[in-house]
């Protein structure tokens, strides 16, 4: 299962919260980008879990993501997160 995690930075804390989703994979698969565009800047994890991982920290609907929504003061609003199966190439 890969999930993607975004999240705007709030004013001026782009490098606080790029850090902080460095330090929140932990060691786990995945990776962390970063984007500026329209004035806004993104942070952005992929994170590749088990089909079956139990870890579920952050709900958004029906989906629970395995990752923390960041500290208030290093984000814009909550992180939005989307499920991923992969298809291509197969696994």
């Amino acid at each position: 299962m890969i999930w993607m995690w975004e999240a705007k930075a709030a004013p001026g804390r782009a490098s606080g919260l790029r850090d902080w989703a460095i330090d929140a994979l932990a060691g786990r698969d995945g990776e962390v980008y970063v984007s500026s565009q329209r004035g806004e800047d993104l942070v952005v994890i992929m994170l590749r879990t088990p089909p079956d991982a139990g870890m579920s920290v952050q709900t958004t609907g029906d989906t629970r993501c395995p990752l923390p929504k960041p500290p208030a003061e290093l984000a814009n609003g909550d992180p939005h997160t989307w499920q991923f199966e992969q298809v291509h190439p197969p696994h």
